[in-house]
């Protein structure tokens, strides 16, 4: 079954730095998968995004890579039952980030 979750961080007219200021939707490790790919445009070391994951419903997220650079189907190490999802960190105003997080298993 696969599972994806792509979407756009966008501004408008005002840049921002601070993570969490955009999230997107979450992705939910199926049984038998171990790896998760990242594709991102228009990353780089004034716009930059990071993964987020939780081992258990109702824990904390926890901030795993952040990257600042544009990712082509990157490899992201994973266990069934996590939950992922990307966060915004930077962004120049104007500049749009396209994202995709996807599963095969």
């Amino acid at each position: 079954m696969a599972q994806t979750v792509q979407g756009t961080f966008t501004t408008g007219t005002i840049a921002f730095t601070g993570a969490g200021n955009q999230i997107s939707d979450v992705v939910v490790i199926p049984t038998g998968t171990t790896s998760m790919k990242l594709s991102t445009t228009g990353c780089d070391a004034s716009n930059t995004v990071k993964t987020q994951k939780v081992t258990a419903p109702g824990t904390a997220w926890a901030d795993q890579t952040t990257y600042n650079s544009e990712q082509t189907l990157t490899s992201i190490t994973v266990a069934a039952g996590e939950q992922w999802r990307l966060v915004s960190v930077a962004q120049q105003a104007g500049k749009d980030l396209r994202f995709k997080l996807s599963v095969e298993s």
